[in-house]
């Protein structure tokens, strides 16, 4: 028998939310990679971001301004105002989105396995094989900038 973990393949199944980012960070990461498509360099209104990606804009609101905060987003109030990239796609990782757009969490998450919080004070049966996994994906998003989504893109439209 497969788990749904699994593919008919014994494959990871791409469609598995084993580990998941928090939604602040999936709207970070999907407002960045939308302003990097953007071929012009203008400000992009939170309503039009949200309504092209199907997000709540009062939500996407208060990550945009995280991410502006923390210097991957410039904003501009006004009629011609909005939010774009402050540097180049090239220069913004993926972790330095997820990373901008997540509180400063100290306290314990919650434990994939046991009805309590998990930390390293007091790991469950998965914590290590939990804690490996994330290293694993943080490497992976220092390696990801935005610009490779153009390039992504850019194959995929010739295909």
């Amino acid at each position: 028998m497969v788990n749904s973990l699994q593919d008919n393949n014994g494959q990871m199944n791409p469609d598995s939310r084993l580990l998941q980012l928090p939604q602040s960070s999936r709207y970070a990461v999907t407002a960045a990679v939308y302003l990097a498509l953007r071929t012009d360099d203008a400000y992009h209104m939170v309503g039009n971001i949200a309504r092209d990606n199907g997000l709540s804009p009062s939500y996407l609101s208060k990550i945009l301004q995280r991410l502006a905060h923390h210097d991957i987003l410039d904003s501009r109030r006004g009629a011609k105002g909005g939010y774009r990239l402050r540097r180049p796609a090239a220069e913004i990782t993926l972790s330095d989105v997820v990373s901008a757009s997540r509180r400063a969490d100290t306290d314990p998450m919650p434990c994939m396995v046991e009805a309590r919080d998990c930390d390293c004070s007091s790991p469950c049966a998965m914590h290590d094989l939990v804690a490996q996994t994330e290293e694993a994906m943080l490497k992976k998003l220092n390696k990801t900038t935005l610009a490779d989504f153009k390039h992504t893109r850019r194959s995929q439209e010739r295909s």
